[in-house]
């Protein structure tokens, strides 16, 4: 995945995370960095405060899940 996609980082179950009414948070992946024997590590970005000091930050792209495009359209949370 590449900067500026928007993502939701799989939680509990493999869902996305989510805030406190039950909306799937949207983050942005700020950057992406591949490392030898670790894989693609992508920088993510929340405008949701919490979420951004909880989870912020390095994740594999195994914990990340693609926001579908209709869903972006809908104004989906970042």
């Amino acid at each position: 995945m590449r900067p500026d996609r928007h993502v939701w980082l799989r939680g509990h179950d493999s869902q996305p995370v989510r805030d406190t009414h039950g909306a799937a948070i949207s983050f942005r992946i700020t950057a992406s960095q591949v490392l030898a024997d670790h894989g693609t590590w992508h920088q993510l970005r929340t405008a949701h405060p919490t979420a951004q000091d909880i989870f912020g930050g390095w994740h594999t792209g195994l914990t990340l899940i693609p926001v579908p495009f209709p869903e972006l359209a809908e104004g989906t949370q970042q």
